[in-house]
């Protein structure tokens, strides 16, 4: 009997690794490292699109040309491409044929082919003249892995607007907001920052939201990141009081969000940057975008909007506190803080240990005020929806 019990366990033990095989093999692999490269120009920089380093990148410009073989007998089904600046148009061939076409301004997406292919020739068409192709991923046939960033852009009416300062603003002061939100619940959530930074970073930013379980693609902004002498020059190195805020309030305009969220009043440990977003923040929403004498342009191309409840991190009055340690199924049982935290290593150029995801002490991620509301008080303080019909 315990023979062949053994034995019944051991042929299970081996249709299980099959089966295990089998789902492994049903997964599309990154083979870009195996591919053979070929660039018509700048030829020694074409292996920073397989194994650069963090702002490492292929130079290029319109009319030039990578063509990609693949191993033998391993057919790709599309490329995931990554570009620091502004983003050319691309054509992808394969044996004289169009097989995909890029026109879209994502400095990261996936390109899916008409039909696999072993060789292609991406050309590189209209944008910029000096063109920074920082990295691309090659897929093989089978189901694309979850890490494949597939980008759409946001037709409003938005659930969530989430404004942020800098890239990772949105990680480590509102922790477990987008996983919970966007991957959980599934909202139309749509994040703005207002100082994009350096080009490298908002392929960090787009890693983290991906990982987060956001798809709609964010708005980026352009405010330098840079330091003044005193509040006065900030405001002007930023183009004036009323900058910021025409910038929020079109793009509450634009998206029409029920309810916005942004930083801590006094600036997350007092930085200025921060500031200046919130205040713009709390003008849009509670004085401007709805009023149709402010930025007629922008009223009349989008029409007047006001969100009907504004969040403020770590204010003090109408308080709800999160729990971000609780699991998620969209992420197969793991917690949003734990989605967060491993979001926020996707930022590689910010991993110096100065600043973690906490929900806890001065940066702790889990509180939110409601300090403007057209639809009254909370009174459950467990959902930023609520009473949003």
């Amino acid at each position: 009997m315990k023979t062949c019990a053994g034995k019944l366990l051991a042929a299970l033990l081996v249709l299980l690794t099959l089966c295990g095989v089998a789902a492994a093999e049903g997964e599309a692999q990154n083979i870009a490292a195996k591919c053979k490269l070929t660039a018509s120009s700048n030829s020694r920089h074409r292996s920073k699109l397989v194994s650069g380093g963090l702002r490492d990148y292929w130079p290029c410009s319109p009319g030039d040309t990578l063509t990609v073989e693949t191993p033998e007998n391993t057919p790709a089904q599309g490329v995931m491409v990554s570009f620091l600046g502004d983003v050319p148009k691309l054509v992808i061939e394969s044996d004289g044929q169009v097989i995909a076409e890029y026109t879209e301004t994502f400095v990261t997406n996936y390109i899916p082919f008409s039909r696999p292919v072993t060789t292609f020739t991406i050309t590189i068409g209209e944008g910029p003249e000096d063109v920074h192709f920082k990295r691309m991923q090659v897929y093989s046939e089978g189901d694309l892995p979850d890490t494949v960033q597939q980008w759409e852009r946001m037709e409003g009416p938005a659930d969530i607007m989430l404004v942020a300062t800098h890239p990772d603003d949105e990680l480590l002061w509102f922790g477990g907001l987008l996983p919970t939100y966007a991957g959980e619940y599934q909202k139309k959530v749509i994040v703005v920052y207002t100082v994009g930074s350096s080009d490298f970073r908002h392929n960090e930013l787009l890693a983290g939201l991906w990982t987060c379980g956001v798809r709609y693609y964010p708005e980026i902004g352009a405010f330098p990141d840079r330091s003044a002498k005193n509040l006065k020059g900030y405001i002007e190195m930023w183009g004036g009081e009323d900058a910021p805020k025409q910038y929020v309030a079109e793009l509450i305009r634009k998206y029409r969000p029920s309810v916005v969220v942004t930083q801590d009043v006094n600036g997350e440990l007092g930085h200025t940057h921060h500031k200046l977003t919130v205040q713009a923040v709390i003008d849009a929403v509670t004085l401007l975008s709805g009023d149709e004498t402010w930025d007629e342009p922008t009223a009349a191309l989008y029409g007047v909007w006001q969100p009907q409840k504004l969040y403020v991190h770590l204010w003090k009055e109408d308080r709800t506190v999160f729990d971000w340690r609780q699991p998620l199924a969209a992420f197969g049982g793991e917690t949003s803080l734990s989605v967060a935290k491993r979001a926020f290593k996707m930022h590689s150029s910010q991993q110096t240990g100065r600043y973690s995801v906490q929900d806890s002490g001065r940066a702790d991620c889990r509180i939110f005020g409601l300090y403007w509301s057209s639809v009254g008080p909370d009174e459950a303080h467990n959902d930023l929806l609520e009473h949003i019909e």
